[in-house]
């Protein structure tokens, strides 16, 4: 039955069925599992790797919306050179491809300043790197920071307008029902980061033009990554369970959803937190000779499909009916609904970064990277949708290259396309897994019921790469006066400096 069905008919379906909702599918994979190869000889350095991949495409992303990146590896041990293939989810702009070399030349230098530092005291030792003070090669630290936050500064926006004034009403909720007590703990974390997040982001929106004095950048960097710090404290309590308790306590007997706190903190601090990974890249001595690699980037084209979805409501009751293999009294009602849905027949689908990539690495350039295979790992700037996760599977189940990614986030996106390869057995297999989850839906829903049923995406480990101890205890106390300055309470402190955020943005309902 399955290859009788269009998939993306099937990718169709399942938008409707979970209508932009989450399919409950596991939000991380386990990458290191499947690590076959890597930048060295030593698994453990290997798996440290995959969070610079994901570090590297998340700074890659510059627009507010609708921008995805993927990116893939390649080494050339014997000629020291290194090849990153990049995809978006259209045309890559050539201002990415000038940021990446940039950045790359910059890490490059901050390298070079580590091995400096670290000659003198280093015995050579692969498993045991010296410990180098956090304040040595700060300016270069500054300005690798500033360049990354200026490039991603309208997607850091976004964030903020999203998740920032929501956060700030739930830590004054937090405040009176702990009045009179003072905040110890995960909760003392929890408000010493948003006071440095605020301190850092008043800077960042001071000008719309961003003309921040070198002075200023500075100080960005210390809050931000003094708020990442203590932001890791809090997602680590319980691996994150304290959020969900916290968020769950405030919510109390209301209606609704509670406050996703654990997605705000991640959401807020991603931008500092691959800075900080792609410091600890520099900072490695294992990995050092990467970074001492020739560096050539290769763009992939963007690609898109024109699917031409059932144009009547009978089409519509005729797929539902293949699908199932039956008919039901909930397929005319159905098929009437996704009729409605998709109003616009014919669509121009984009194919999604990461398998584009795939299909780009799987074909020939007549380059001398045509037979030199890309690691396993695929870094993403978010985490795949669901369509994509279960295409990878099916290209994985083909018997040649393997890839991964570090996890789905659960959604069905339409509009979508599968690359324009494998129209065989990948299109079946695509096919296949689609359906077989669809009808698993069904069954939830007690739509159908099949015979023999049994029915019923952040922190990376490593050293600290953030402030220096006299940085850090200098932002401390500008944070500590700031905060009593306005009183010594979150709700003061709020009022006062908050004036960045728009009026218009989401808040916390409590």
């Amino acid at each position: 039955m399955a290859n009788e069905l269009d998939p993306h008919y099937l990718v169709a379906l399942m938008n409707y069925e979970f209508n932009s909702g989450q399919d409950g599918s596991a939000r991380r994979l386990d990458p290191p599992s499947h690590l076959t190869s890597g930048i060295v000889d030593h698994h453990g350095t290997n798996v440290r790797t995959l969070p610079i991949l994901d570090a590297l495409a998340h700074i890659s992303v510059s627009r507010p919306n609708s921008q995805v990146v993927a990116m893939a590896l390649q080494l050339k041990p014997d000629t020291k050179e290194i090849h990153l293939t990049i995809a978006e989810n259209q045309d890559v702009a050539d201002s990415l491809v000038n940021h990446l070399y940039n950045i790359w030349r910059k890490l490059q230098a901050l390298s070079d300043e580590y091995a400096g530092q670290r000659k003198a005291e280093w015995d050579g030792d692969q498993m045991l790197s010296p410990v180098i003070p956090l304040d040595v090669v700060r300016p270069l630290k500054i300005e690798i920071f500033r360049e990354v936050y200026k490039f991603c500064l309208e997607k850091q926006k976004k964030r903020v307008n999203k998740w920032f004034r929501a956060l700030c009403d739930f830590m004054v909720e937090l405040e009176k029902r702990r009045v009179g007590v003072a905040l110890e703990g995960f909760e003392r974390n929890l408000s010493n980061a948003m006071v440095s997040l605020v301190l850092a982001l008043q800077l960042v929106f001071k000008h719309s033009e961003n003309q921040l004095t070198d002075d200023e950048w500075e100080r960005v960097y210390w809050h931000s990554m003094i708020a990442n710090k203590d932001t890791k404290l809090v997602l680590a309590d319980r691996h994150g369970l304290g959020c969900d308790a916290l968020a769950q306590e405030l919510n109390g007997d209301r209606d609704g959803d509670p406050f996703q706190l654990r997605r705000a903190l991640e959401k807020l601090i991603s931008l500092p937190r691959h800075i900080e990974s792609l410091f600890g890249f520099a900072h490695s001595p294992r990995l050092r000779s990467t970074l001492q690699y020739h560096m050539t980037i290769s763009a992939v084209p963007g690609q898109a499909q024109i699917i031409i979805l059932p144009t009547s409501q009978e089409q519509w009751k005729s797929l539902l009916e293949a699908a199932c293999g039956q008919p039901g009294q909930w397929q005319r009602k159905d098929a009437l609904n996704l009729f409605q849905k998709f109003e616009s027949r014919e669509q121009k689908c984009p194919v999604h970064c990461e398998c584009g990539l795939i299909q780009y690495l799987q074909t020939k350039h007549c380059d001398s990277w045509d037979n030199v295979p890309a690691f396993s790992y695929i870094g993403v700037s978010r985490l795949s949708c669901s369509a994509c996760r279960v295409w990878i599977k099916a290209f994985n189940m083909l018997g040649g290259a393997k890839f991964y990614t570090r996890g789905s986030h659960g959604k069905w996106y339409w509009p979508w396309a599968m690359p324009m390869m494998g129209v065989g057995s990948l299109r079946e297999n695509m096919a296949g897994m689609v359906l077989d989850e669809y009808l698993t839906q069904l069954e939830k829903k007690r739509k159908i019921k099949r015979a023999g049923s049994d029915s019923s995406g952040a922190i990376t480990s490593g050293a600290e790469h953030g402030v220096s101890d006299a940085d850090e205890q200098s932002a401390r106390a500008v944070a500590g006066a700031a905060l009593l300055e306005s009183g010594g309470a979150l709700s003061g402190f709020f009022s006062d400096h908050v004036h960045f955020l728009h009026a218009n943005v989401p808040r916390f309902v409590g």
